[in-house]
């Protein structure tokens, strides 16, 4: 990744996002693929946890897109708008974290998070829309535990649907999961974000520097695409160390501890305290 980036050829100019944060940014999402490509050697298409590491992948997947997608914001002077993408990242996490909390529940829960979205659409669309989603479910029950599929079935045919996949058996809502399963930053800055996905004053001013200055423009705000990136940074560094602890056992550490001390170094340049200074 280069040093800066800045906007394509006719886009608005914009201050180019800080290098170092940059180049971390691009070394966390390096190491995301890394961690993909190893799990996938390792396995060589035989995943002990099928329905999970199909679930884990997909997370992977999303959790890069979204990271990308962070640092473009802030690459065109859209960091403002950047909290949702930021509190989809941590759902994206938590989700993670659910998963990986316990092996011997993995494969249930991996079932839930993937086909949760059809139990939401088998009353919608024509007869062979909900024939095919029928099917996938069913596929997807044929592949569980034996002692699970019971389970999996009432939850799919016959729970009520609930507001989110893991809820309520292992956790009610998405704060209870955070608080649990995140560092206390992170359970903290969850319901932080929560308050700008949704349209709070307090929550959508977190990422301008002046947050007083009201209007529809682009922005050059560096501490708000420094806190944006971070936060990035982190969640992207965090949903890979759970991966790569539960598909293989921790053989990436080394590089988790080493882009962690460097995040963390980096963060400190940034603080909050240090806003306003050159």
């Amino acid at each position: 990744m280069n040093a800066s980036v800045r906007p394509k050829l006719g886009e608005p100019q914009t201050d180019t996002v800080d290098a170092t944060l940059a180049r971390l940014h691009g070394e966390a999402s390096e190491f995301a693929v890394a961690v993909n490509a190893a799990v996938a050697q390792h396995i060589n298409g035989i995943h002990p946890y099928p329905l999970a590491g199909g679930a884990l992948h997909r997370l992977g997947a999303d959790t890069v897109a979204f990271h990308e997608a962070v640092l473009a914001l802030c690459a065109t002077g859209w960091v403002a708008c950047s909290a949702p993408l930021l509190r989809t990242l941590l759902d994206l996490l938590l989700s993670t974290a659910i998963i990986t909390e316990g092996g011997d529940k993995a494969e249930m829960r991996g079932f839930r998070c993937t086909h949760y979205f059809l139990k939401a659409t088998l009353a919608e669309g024509d007869t062979d829309s909900q024939q095919s989603n029928r099917q996938q479910i069913e596929a997807g029950i044929a592949r569980l535990p034996h002692q699970d599929q019971e389970q999996a079935r009432r939850f799919i045919f016959k729970d009520r649907l609930p507001p989110y996949w893991y809820a309520p058996d292992y956790y009610h809502r998405p704060q209870e999961a955070a608080d649990a399963l995140l560092n206390s930053e992170l359970a903290s800055y969850y319901a932080r974000l929560s308050s700008a996905a949704h349209g709070g004053f307090f929550g959508l001013g977190l990422f301008r520097d002046q947050p007083d200055n009201t209007h529809p423009n682009q922005r050059s705000d560096p501490h708000s695409q420094a806190l944006a990136l971070l936060t990035s940074i982190r969640v992207v560094l965090e949903q890979v160390r759970m991966r790569d602890n539960f598909e293989l056992s921790g053989q990436f550490l080394p590089v988790y501890e080493r882009l962690i001390a460097r995040l963390v170094e980096t963060g400190q340049l940034w603080h909050p305290s240090k806003r306003g200074q050159p």
